[in-house]
């Protein structure tokens, strides 16, 4: 019976294990950067956790709202779904999307998108199909912000309704 001499192993040098350790990390870099409102997933709220040390030489981002997704669904008894908007100045659900009102900037064509889903009833997918190419669409910044205050009434009932959930007025 004939044994084969052992193999002589490597060891590779300081410089060569850098190299080596630079060429997995560019392996490993992203294409795409996520942020918030790249329209990279379906969730309504999108929510992008990132992390980031220069002297670690690492990054963390995380798509919050796609974990969050699934964890609604193990506990569903924990999750409230309203198709409303809750206005804290009034205290009260406004059931129609607003208006969009912002003078610093054209609305993101992620929002735009969602806003056309809940408004004509359609998936996420069937609004991107049917407006791609109509970014020029989308509402574009005001020149004059409509002020819209809530009356003196409203600010009462407002405050006395939040008083009466934190039970301060019983």
């Amino acid at each position: 019976m004939t044994t084969k001499a052992p193999t002589e192993t490597k060891v590779l040098g300081p410089r060569a294990v850098q190299d080596v350790m630079a060429a997995m990390a560019v392996a490993s870099i992203p294409d795409v950067v996520w942020i918030i409102g790249d329209d990279e997933c379906d969730c309504t709220f999108q929510r992008i956790g990132d992390w980031t040390n220069s002297y670690l030489g690492q990054t963390l981002r995380v798509r919050l709202c796609c974990i969050w997704a699934e964890i609604y669904k193990q506990y569903p008894q924990f999750v409230q779904e309203i198709p409303a908007h809750f206005d804290r100045n009034r205290w009260t659900y406004v059931t129609e999307p607003a208006e969009w009102d912002s003078d610093e900037m054209d609305m993101p064509v992620s929002l735009w998108h969602r806003q056309l889903a809940k408004q004509q009833g359609k998936s996420l997918a069937e609004i991107r199909a049917e407006y791609k190419g109509r970014e020029n669409e989308r509402p574009k910044r005001v020149t004059v912000k409509k002020a819209k205050q809530p009356t003196k009434a409203e600010l009462a009932f407002a405050k006395e309704s939040e008083l009466r959930a934190a039970q301060w007025l019983v």
